[in-house]
């Protein structure tokens, strides 16, 4: 059997994966600059009579003037306080004007500022607005200045619970309220809705999302919902046309990006729909009931942390977008998880499971790399039967394949190890990549994201082609370096292609992972320190076994 493909088909699917992220997720998700000039203008289509739709223009509801007096002073900030976060209402619309989460910052430094998930720079609405089925259109509140009895400023203790209520009326005559209730130590506040004085079609609640420049082009806002138990997970950037609407029952159903999710839970009991639609840098979504005058629903806007969504509502897990390889990264993400407890620095945990890993695969390492060693001492024989047999392949291949049977070798033995690495590789790239733990999660020294590229700055060097990077990926060179170490230092394979192959991976890896997460490039420099150690103790037994006869 020719191993040499074997290893061809495992170098080309790490080039797979490199390929994807560089040519298609880059051309999909473009930088924010030319995301921004790229991005088209989105006209949806017409509503349908009596179909709840999102409406271009939206049509506001009016200020009528037997509006009383209080809802005609001017508008005012009424701000909410927990352990978790800091959320300011304006009366304009009763909606969220700022949304500060106290244990996250925009950047690595905590000068960066707290995370805002509601952009101020923001063209579109502001998102928690209210939609109400009017004629064959919907109607939103977001010129409507609401009145308020709550006090300007609320802080909440990890216990405590405030309820902030707007209440407003429109030239129609219809009186509207949104009642907020907070519990301090939750990212989940409630919202309740109502309408009196009028009938209308179709009662819900509006979220938008800016999409706004993130920390890198992958980093990038998808519309996220799990309607009539089928999760959704749909990207925003250069999106051309409204997304299909989703009736049925509505588990959640809102925008997030790779760490973080604006959502509603409706506790509504009547299946809703949910419509999105991206005009510009901004997106909206509506999830409108039929026939409502009252609805109530959660609001989850925090972090995509696994242990926080699945309290909240298993179902929410989901939103942590893994694609595909949820089924390899959520073991990886738990397993660190639980190292945790040993150790509080994430780089440490990850060597701790590298360690585990190694472990578990070291009957099957060790016995492939025992038979790599006897077929190297096969090379003699084996070249005598090349030169025998040379013009007879079929012949050659019977005789050759007689001799590692006689001698208990498995010609596939040394590509075994690095089948089992690839799916381990996979699952620990996108646990790596999308989870908010290894966020900013510092190593030592310079390495103070684990989430993201290695790169020693050094500010005279210029930029690195096709990276982020104007220093040195110190940890992906010494990935590179020990590579090249192991596979020095184990017997290879008599066949001189498959040598050349596999002198060449060190080189592959280090090209590969110079764009990938640092924690990536360390379990894999952590792992290869490992093997060295192993190959040291196998080379030594390897030295005191008798040679083969011919």
């Amino acid at each position: 059997m020719d191993t040499t493909r074997v290893l061809i088909a495992v170098v080309l699917s790490l080039v797979l994966v490199f390929a994807y992220q560089e040519l298609v997720l880059k051309r999909m998700y473009p930088p924010p600059d030319e995301q921004e000039a790229a991005t088209p203008t989105v006209t949806p289509p017409a509503a349908a009579p009596g179909a709840p739709m999102l409406a271009e223009p939206a049509m506001p509801l009016a200020v009528g003037p037997d509006l009383s007096s209080v809802t005609a002073a001017p508008e005012r900030n009424i701000e909410v306080e927990t352990d978790l976060y800091i959320a300011v209402f304006t009366t304009r619309g009763a909606r969220l004007k700022s949304f500060r989460l106290k244990r996250y910052t925009k950047g690595v430094s905590p000068e960066s500022g707290l995370y805002e998930m509601v952009e101020t720079d923001r063209k579109g609405e502001l998102p928690l607005g209210l939609a109400m089925g009017v004629g064959d259109g919907v109607a939103d509140d977001a010129a409507l200045v609401y009145a308020s009895e709550a006090p300007d400023g609320t802080r909440l203790s990890a216990t405590g619970s405030a309820r902030v209520v707007f209440t407003a009326q429109t030239a129609a005559g219809a009186q509207l309220q949104k009642a907020f209730t907070f519990t301090g130590g939750s990212y989940v506040f409630t919202v309740d809705a109502s309408v009196a004085g009028a009938a209308p079609t179709a009662l819900g609640l509006s979220l938008e999302e800016h999409l706004r420049t993130r920390a890198d082009s992958y980093d990038v806002a998808e519309f996220q919902a799990d309607v009539e138990g089928k999760t959704t997970n749909e990207s925003l950037a250069g999106l051309e046309e409204q997304l299909a609407p989703l009736t049925g029952k509505v588990t959640y159903a809102g925008f997030g990006d790779r760490y973080f999710l604006s959502a509603f839970l409706p506790e509504t009991a009547a299946a809703g729909t949910v419509r999105a639609i991206v005009k510009g840098d901004e997106a909206s979504m509506q999830l409108v009931f039929e026939g409502a005058t009252e609805i109530r629903s959660l609001v989850y806007m925090g972090p995509k942390r696994l242990e926080v969504l699945e309290e909240v509502n298993p179902a929410l897990s989901s939103a942590i977008d893994f694609g595909w390889t949820g089924i390899l990264a959520l073991p990886m993400l738990r397993t660190l998880k639980l190292f945790q407890y040993l150790s509080p620095n994430w780089g440490v945990d990850i060597i701790l499971l590298t360690i585990v890993l190694r472990i578990v695969i070291l009957p099957m390492s060790i016995k492939s790399q025992r038979s790599m060693m006897r077929m190297q001492r096969l090379q003699p024989q084996m070249q005598r039967l090349r030169e025998k047999l040379k013009d007879e392949p079929e012949k050659l291949n019977r005789e050759m394949m007689d001799l590692y049977k006689r001698n208990h070798v498995n010609p596939l033995g040394g590509c075994l190890p690095m089948l089992i690495q690839l799916p381990i590789f996979v699952g620990l790239y996108q646990a790596l990549l999308n989870s908010i733990e290894l966020r900013h999660a510092p190593f030592v020294l310079w390495m103070n994201d684990m989430s993201a590229a290695d790169c020693l700055h050094v500010s005279w060097m210029p930029m690195i082609p096709y990276t982020a990077c104007a220093g040195i990926p110190v940890l992906v060179i010494l990935m590179g370096l020990s590579t090249f170490a192991q596979q020095w230092m184990t017997p290879t394979s008599p066949d001189p292609q498959q040598q050349r192959m596999m002198m060449l991976m060190p080189i592959v890896f280090t090209v590969l992972l110079i764009n990938f997460p640092a924690g990536l490039s360390l379990y894999y420099f952590s792992s290869n320190v490992l093997g060295i150690i192993q190959q040291l103790f196998l080379n030594r037994e390897f030295r005191q076994q008798t040679p083969v006869t011919a």
